[in-house]
């Protein structure tokens, strides 16, 4: 049985931040939240650069979740706003653990837009970065955390694909024009899709926090990307809806500029090499089944 552990989780509110921290704690490690409301254990302001410094004190493992949120029209003002969170958040955490007498491991997310936009084959945890605004933004933030490595912690950078819950993500936005059979393919359909449940990217962090051999790059998605057009077909058959709507990649791009090209419209088969050779076991890794229980 692994040893509890003491974990600071940033971001604590969003997505995954609450299953997460009640699995971890259902596991018998103790959380600690810092937020920049009074509803975390601790409080920072990353944009003054102050945290309170006593949320690390004993603390095993730091997760960081915390970034302002991609899903909007990329101004040079958001584009900022997007980077600092992520860049400037990561380096206040950096400089207090390594005050620490003992200095925490650090499991950081990421994305699979680290490999850039457009692949034309499968890439994994080995590949080459790619270009595009995200990947910039995911290549600095993990970047970031280059202190904490240099000073011999453990780091680990969870590139997530799109996450599939009701909840919140690019899922819970795509469902209200599906359910009114209004949804179709995005662009041509061919584009790759790679993805993950929101069950098991908790469980995917789970792994980290408990196998200390997990090191670096860690791809977050389910075993097997699928085209846009599958997706889009498996998503009309769960909710028993046509999907005879497509979205022209054009329009896309009149809508979303930049940010819709890089996200929606981006091409990546991405291999989650490094869970699969630890041994990691999808509870939902079939798309069907995956969003049947997402929904």
């Amino acid at each position: 049985m692994t040893q509890p552990k003491t974990l600071l989780v940033t971001g604590a509110t969003g997505l995954i931040g609450p299953p997460l921290c009640a699995v971890l704690r259902a596991k018998g490690h103790t959380v600690r939240t810092l937020s920049r409301g009074e509803q975390g254990d601790h409080q920072w302001d990353v944009a003054a650069g102050t945290m309170d410094r006593s949320a690390l004190d004993g603390v095993d493992v730091i997760i960081h979740l915390a970034g302002e949120s991609v899903a909007q029209r990329w101004t040079a003002s958001a584009r900022a706003r997007i980077l600092k969170s992520r860049t400037e958040s990561t380096r206040l955490l950096v400089d207090a653990a390594l005050k620490q007498d003992a200095v925490p491991a650090y499991i950081g997310a990421s994305g699979i837009s680290y490999y850039g936009i457009d692949r034309e084959r499968s890439v994994d945890e080995m590949s080459a970065t790619g270009g595009g605004f995200l990947a910039e933004v995911t290549r600095q933030w993990e970047g970031a955390a280059a202190p904490l490595k240099a000073a011999g912690a453990r780091c680990v950078f969870m590139r997530t694909g799109i996450v599939l819950s009701a909840k919140g993500g690019a899922l819970a936005k795509m469902l209200p024009p599906f359910k009114l059979g209004l949804g179709g393919r995005i662009g041509d359909g061919r584009q790759m899709m790679s993805w993950i449940s929101l069950v098991d990217l908790v469980r995917a962090y789970l792994f980290a926090v408990e196998n200390e051999t997990t090191r670096g790059p860690v791809n977050a998605v389910a075993p097997e990307a699928v085209s846009n057009q599958v997706f889009t077909k498996t998503l009309g058959k769960v909710l028993s809806r046509p999907t005879l709507f497509p979205l022209p990649a054009r329009l896309v791009s009149a809508l979303f500029g930049e940010m819709g090209r890089e996200t929606v419209l981006s091409n990546l088969s991405v291999i989650p090499s490094q869970l699969t050779e630890r041994g990691f076991h999808w509870q939902q890794a079939d798309l069907e089944a995956a969003l049947r229980a997402s929904l």
